[in-house]
Order: C-alpha cells, then structure tokens, then sequence
C-alpha cells in the first residue's frame, strides 16, 4: 500500500506548513537473509514541497515539479486538482499577483491574430477545459515571442500580461511542466488539432492536405529512454544519435498538414506509405501527389509511381547502384551546347532534356539537367584548390568534371517540359524553409525531454507554433514588414492593473498603431481582465 513520507516539515505559529517536502512511498515486501524486517521501503514518486497536510498524513497538498498544483490521497492512491482559492492555500502565494508595469503590446497582438486566424478556435476546440488552454497559451506564446532569448517559459509569462488571464497556474510550474507535455504526447491531441486545422484551412483551400511535399530533418540529442533514437549520419555530416522528423506540407500553401517522428536510422519508400497511411486513417485524407529527396527513392518507389499511375510523383534519382544517374548523361551530352534545349530559372541557365526510361521493369520519365551556373562556378573552385588532382585524372574524368557540379536527374510519372519539371520540383525547398523556420525561430532544438510521449508532446507543441509562426510571416511579407519588426515592436507597449481588473494601456507610438494595424486589430486605451481571458481563450 502506498503512503505519504514528509521531511522536514516545519509549521509556523498560526500552524501553517512554511518548509517541507514529501513522496510517494510503499512498503516492499522482502526475505533477504540478515534482515530483522521483512519489508523495505521504495519511493514511488516525489511529490515536492508540502503545502498542506490532513491530520492522518494520509492526504495532502504538494507543489511538484512535473505535477504542479496538485493533491494526493494515499488511501485512494489518487491525484486530485486544487484550484487557485482553495482554503488550504492561504498564505503561501502561490498565484502572486503581476507585476505593476507589465508588458502588454506582444503578447495582446498575437492573441488577435490567433483569433483573426482562426487558431484560437482551433485551440478552443482542442482544449475545451481552461486550465489545459491556459498551459498551452504560456508555452505557446513563449515560443513565439521569446525571439531567441533565453528566458524560461515562468519568467516569461510573469513579465507578460498573459499572467493576468492564467492566474490559476502556479508560475513555478510552468519550468519544466512535465504534465502539460505529457497531456501534448497523448495522440488525440495531435489528431484533434489536425482535423480542426485541416477543416479550417479547407474553408478557403478546398484542396487543402491532397497534394503534398514530404521531407524528414534529423533532431541530434541525448534524451533518455528515446525508442526514435538512432545512430544515424544522414543530414548532419557525421555519426550521431538522433530522431528524425518527417515533416509533411500542403502543396499549395506550404503549410503543415501532418508530422511523424521515426527512428533515426530510417528513411525509404516504407516511410513514406507509412505517413500516407497516417493521414489516410487518422485525417480522411488520400494524399494524390508527393515531391520526394532521394533519400525516399528505392525499387519500390519506383515500382509504386510508374507512367500511368493515378498518384503522381516527382523525386530527385540517386547516384547509385541500380540507378542509371551517370549514364543518362553519357546519352543526352551531345545536346548539352545546343540551345534548343536551353533555359534560364532564377539567373540561371539549364540544360534539360526528358527522356522516357524503363527503370527496374518500370516505365517512368527521367528528366535530365544540368545547372550550367554551378558547373562552372564549382568546377573551377574545385580545380583550383586540388590542381594535382585534376592534372591525374583521365580526359573522360576531365569532361565530366566540367559538368558533375551542376548535373542532376528527376523521375516522375508525369509528362510536362523540362522547365515545367523543375519549376515543380524547386517548389519543395518550400520545406526547407519551413524547416529551418522551425528550428531556428520556434525552438524545435534542442531535443530535452525524457521520453517518448514528453518528446512527441514537444515537437507537436513545436508544430503547432510553427504553423502560427507560418501565417504571421505571411502576413508580414504581405505588409513588407519582419516577425521581429510586428512583435519586437510591440515589446515597449505596457500596461498596469489596478485592484478592479481593469487593465490600462500606456499610449502606443505610431509604429505599434502600424503593426496593430497589420495585425488587424486595435490597441485598447483600457481593458478589463475579463476581456483579455475571453480572447485568450477563444471565447470572442
């Protein structure tokens, strides 16, 4: 049977527990030789500092670091939520009120847009209990806003004004908060907030999910117990343990419709039917397109996206065993000086020719290229700097030197011009974007859960603010204006709230009455805390 082991408890006069701490424990039974008992003890769990304790020591009030507020029966052996005016409490502010002067411009403006954007619905429809909403938005707005500053997700939401409408969470919990990435790692999560997204995005993009790039990025790391983790040197340059993220985005938008993680050691046409069946099963959607690296292309693929096919694929040929990459070249190099086949994309000027292969019993067409630009540019870097290499190589190492920097092949099942071709294949370094977006503004690394529902928790947190992240630069290119300039101004914007609830806001200057504009909303003189918690959370 469980029970609650307290140390150090210390009460002040009026009997008030001011230092402690406790933990689950239960007796254990053993039969090792030489003991005088036959039972020993084992913790279960820390329950942290002790606020409250019943007069049995069987029930109490803990503030733990991966629980936060919470209430614990031993008889029951059950957790119980407090809430923030709980008698029990009394005393120990817990829930201090914000600061005087708090800032108020940047986190007011994201809360706009995410109700302009249609996210706080999203994020109502996911979370309908408050509590779970408010935990969501102090992480969230803390990815966002933090702009590569290092300040903890507490910190943060105590200098903000978020901490007028999240009074019920106690600051401290928010360091680590186990729990609230636990509850992210739970699958409905993911897939409740991808069907509300996708049926939102679908109001305006009809097609919205169908056709799709899919790419995975590596996520280098050393979180214990991480069954993705994998020794791997795909994408990073050397051996290290890692997961991999497969990230999968809308065609027309660029804008995520589905993640996975897998093993870092992983990466063939299985993942690619895997994620297919992902959001086939989970979201109703039959994914009609994909524009792959060569790291997907196998037999298989091959084989499953031949000429004739009713979904269509575009992917870069490997140069590898099996693959014809060279030898495509050796048949077209005597066009590659005639202009017919010539064309300029981006300043510079290819050479493309398509040509129909049979390739491992398939037909499939194969569209060659080479990237005159980068041929010349790199082969002479390369020249340069290894002249008594070159002087050893043959005259047919020699002539494919002048070419090997710029020459590329593609395979698709569809039929269109060469130019057509790579003007679709160039659109998926749309991923790469978003990708490097993710990692560099959204606090995708580094990698520091503990496990694998802690881990999955963040990345889909991650996701979810890389998408806000997407629309706001959106937006922001739209206005000829940077995320830092529509935010980072908004950071001088304070407010102060007196003991009615009535929040006032200092006078904006123009450039915030600007970026209030692009964010299509209006900078209040006033506000009651009540208003400010109803758009937070999705109910205006």
């Amino acid at each position: 049977m469980s029970y609650i082991r307290a140390q150090f408890v210390q009460r002040d006069e009026t009997g008030r527990i001011v230092k402690g701490s406790a933990a689950i424990c239960e007796a254990v039974y053993s039969r090792k030789p030489g003991r005088k008992s036959h039972s020993t003890q084992r913790q279960v769990e820390r329950l942290g500092k002790v606020l409250w304790l019943s007069e049995d020591g069987k029930s109490g009030v803990f503030l733990s670091k991966t629980r936060g507020l919470v209430e614990y029966n031993a008889v029951e052996n059950q957790f119980f939520e407090v809430s923030s005016d709980d008698p029990r409490l009394a005393g120990h502010d817990l829930f201090p009120s914000p600061g005087a002067h708090t800032v108020f411009g940047d986190a007011y403006l994201l809360l706009s847009f995410m109700r302009e954007s249609g996210i706080a619905g999203i994020m109502r429809e996911v979370f309908p209990r408050d509590t779970d909403l408010q935990r969501f938005l102090c992480h969230s707005l803390h990815s966002i806003l933090k702009e590569g500053a290092r300040i903890t997700c507490d910190l943060f939401v105590g200098k903000s004004a978020l901490s007028y409408v999240v009074g019920g969470i106690p600051q401290s919990s928010l360091r680590t908060d186990t729990a609230f990435f636990t509850m992210m790692g739970d699958d409905k999560v993911k897939t409740a907030f991808f069907r509300a997204w996708i049926r939102h995005m679908r109001k305006t993009h009809p097609g919205f999910g169908r056709g799709c790039y899919v790419d995975s990025t590596p996520l280098p790391n050393e979180a214990a117990d991480n069954p993705f983790n994998a020794l791997c040197s795909h994408g990073v340059g050397h051996v290290a343990v890692q997961t991999r993220l497969v990230l999968v985005l809308d065609e027309a938008t660029g804008l995520p419709v589905w993640f996975t993680l897998i093993p870092g050691n992983l990466l063939d046409i299985s993942t690619i039917r895997g994620v297919a069946k992902d959001i086939e099963a989970t979201l109703d959607i039959e994914m009609s397109s994909v524009v792959l690296d060569a790291g997907y292309v196998t037999k298989d693929l091959v084989r499953q996206y031949g000429i004739g096919t009713a979904k269509t694929m575009i992917a870069r040929m490997p140069a590898k065993n099996g693959f014809p990459h060279k030898a495509l070249y050796a048949a077209v190099k005597g066009m590659v000086g005639n202009g017919k086949y010539s064309f300029v994309r981006n300043s510079h000027k290819y050479f493309g020719h398509r040509k129909k292969i049979t390739l491992f019993g398939t037909e499939i067409w194969a569209y060659i290229y080479v990237d005159k630009y980068n041929a010349v540019v790199n082969s002479t870097k390369w020249i340069t700097e290894h002249p008594e290499e070159y002087e050893k190589l043959t005259m047919a190492e020699k002539t494919w030197m002048e070419v090997s920097f710029g020459y590329f092949v593609l395979i698709s099942n569809i039929e269109m011009t060469p130019a057509q071709m790579l003007d679709c294949y160039f659109g998926r370094t749309e991923i790469e974007s978003v990708i490097k977006t993710a990692k560099e503004y959204v606090n995708l690394l580094p990698l520091c859960k503990w496990n694998a529902t802690t881990i999955s928790g963040k990345i889909t947190l991650d996701i979810i603010d890389l998408i806000v992240y997407l629309l706001l630069r959106k937006k922001a290119k739209g206005e000829k204006k940077s995320i830092t300039e529509l935010l980072g101004a908004a950071q001088s914007l304070m407010c102060t709230r007196d003991n009615k609830g009535v929040i006032t806001i200092e006078t904006p200057n123009k450039q915030v009455r600007e970026m209030a504009k692009t964010m299509g909303c209006k900078i209040p003189a006033y506000i009651k805390t009540a208003d400010l918690e109803r758009l937070a959370l999705g109910k205006m």
